[in-house]
């Protein structure tokens, strides 16, 4: 039920109502008024607590994933994590937003935190998580605080990835809508197969370059010809 109230939030706030129906032919007109007045609370306390509410009731339930490590950070850690590297005073000048990259986003929740450090507008923020829960927990949160932004329901590791959605902050409040795949690149497929083996190749040729550089001088024919009793004492014992 939690995961068709995720589906049935972002396809109502994608005005998706083909797929909304989909869903709701499970359930009868009684579910149907619980279901619109469970989105209206949740708005409503995202608005007053000011921080992920979602993620909350996903750990209360006890939902998380001890097999994907799931541990999502408090969100007075989060807040403090952001004031910490983010600036007080972003740089005026800057042409372009700045991009803020969780790979193991879960709810979103520093994201939401940076943003909050951030005027509207400033920051382009991408969120990726493997499991399709909090992808689409972290797509809502970053709808209701209004951030622009992808959430990449993916494997930052293996670096692929099944869905894709946008987000788009506006003095109207945030919008959400699911990418097709011609209007979504991975960037990590925009790197030439040439290009990708040579930085591979460099990769090897420093590592060989610091390998040596902190090996100490040996006379290698030495060693060849050290036998075993080279390292054996005499002792009270015999050999050892």
């Amino acid at each position: 039920m939690f995961e068709d109230f995720l589906d049935l939030s972002l396809y109502s706030l994608q005005r998706d109502d083909e797929s909304y129906l989909d869903v709701m032919d499970r359930y009868g007109e009684e579910e149907a008024q619980l279901y619109s007045e469970a989105l209206g609370e949740l708005m409503n306390s995202m608005e007053e607590a000011n921080h992920d509410v979602l993620g909350v009731v996903y750990e209360e339930m006890g939902e998380s994933s001890d097999h994907f490590g799931q541990h999502f950070t408090p969100h007075n850690l989060s807040d403090m994590k952001a004031e910490m590297i983010i600036d007080e005073d972003p740089d005026p000048d800057r042409d372009e937003p700045y991009s803020i990259l969780d790979p193991a986003a879960g709810t979103a929740r520093l994201l939401i935190s940076a943003a909050k450090q951030l005027p509207q507008g400033e920051a382009e923020f991408y969120a990726v998580d493997k499991d399709s829960t909090c992808a689409k927990m972290a797509a809502l949160n970053m709808t209701f605080f209004n951030m622009d932004g992808y959430v990449v329901h993916g494997d930052s590791l293996t670096q692929d990835y099944h869905r894709v959605w946008a987000t788009e902050g506006s003095v109207m409040g945030g919008s959400v809508y699911e990418l097709d795949d011609d209007q979504w690149t991975n960037p990590y497929d925009t790197v030439p197969e040439e290009e990708e083996r040579e930085d591979v190749k460099q990769t090897e040729e420093s590592f060989e370059e610091t390998r040596r550089a902190d090996t100490p001088d040996i006379d290698f024919d030495e060693v060849r010809e050290t036998t075993l009793s080279d390292f054996t004492t005499q002792g009270e014992g015999g050999s050892r």
